[in-house]
């Protein structure tokens, strides 16, 4: 379910920043007096619209892309805008030096279509540097590559004692019961946030004992449950 939720939130966000510029053009605003101007057609809308279903998207996708969801989610309405210009080149709608009004959250105009496809690329580019470094941050503190390899195992842990060792982190000993039901104390360095958290021990299954081969990792919170 929340996989097929995923994939049609997707496609939402997607149709909705690629009709917001590839309509851009097409776009007619009512404006009065105060600055305030407004519009019918759905391309007027889009960009809001886009945004809206892009932070329902990040909520379902949470539980698989960790801390490279803003990243990812960025970068999906970037693309998804970019490709809209591209397109409305490819057709004939505008040309590179056309000014249309372009809505995000509210309309600007003045900007050339060369210009929103330098701000777009770079907002893409930017949104997937966060997205590489939430994903690494991830990998990190739930030890995604080390569980997917037969020579580790995983079980729930208890962290005793605390010596700060900075701001964040600081000494701990780990207990937890290997598969066998033997238990095992290892000193390890975690972040603070640990000691409010359920954790995981991620041990060699030979080496249960040993510090170098052992880590403590935190599983990501439940956003939004969806079965």
């Amino acid at each position: 379910m929340r996989v097929i939720a995923c994939a049609l939130m997707v496609w939402q966000v997607w149709m909705m920043w690629y009709i917001a510029s590839h309509e851009a053009v097409s776009v007619r605003w009512s404006c009065d007096g105060t600055g305030g101007c407004a519009s019918d057609q759905l391309a007027s809308a889009s960009g809001f619209l886009g945004a809206g279903s892009a932070v329902v998207l990040g909520l379902l996708s949470a539980r698989f892309l960790h801390r490279a969801t803003p990243g990812a989610m960025v970068v999906l309405c970037a693309l998804a805008a970019i490709t809209g210009w591209y397109d409305a080149i490819a057709e004939g709608l505008v040309e590179y030096d056309s000014t249309p009004s372009f809505s995000l959250l509210l309309p600007i105009s003045g900007f050339s279509v060369s210009t929103w496809l330098v701000v777009l690329w770079s907002i893409a580019g930017v949104g997937c540097l966060a997205a590489w470094w939430g994903a690494a941050v991830s990998l990190r503190r739930t030890a995604g590559l080390r569980r997917l390899s037969r020579r580790y195992t995983t079980a729930d842990a208890v962290l005793e004692g605390w010596r700060s060792v900075g701001r964040k982190y600081g000494e701990v000993t780990v207990v937890f019961d290997d598969t066998a039901g033997v238990r095992h104390e290892v000193p390890a360095v975690v972040e603070r946030v640990a000691l409010r958290r359920d954790v995981l021990a991620v041990y060699d299954a030979d080496r249960p004992d040993d510090p170098a081969l052992t880590r403590v990792v935190i599983p990501r919170r439940k956003v939004l449950r969806l079965s």
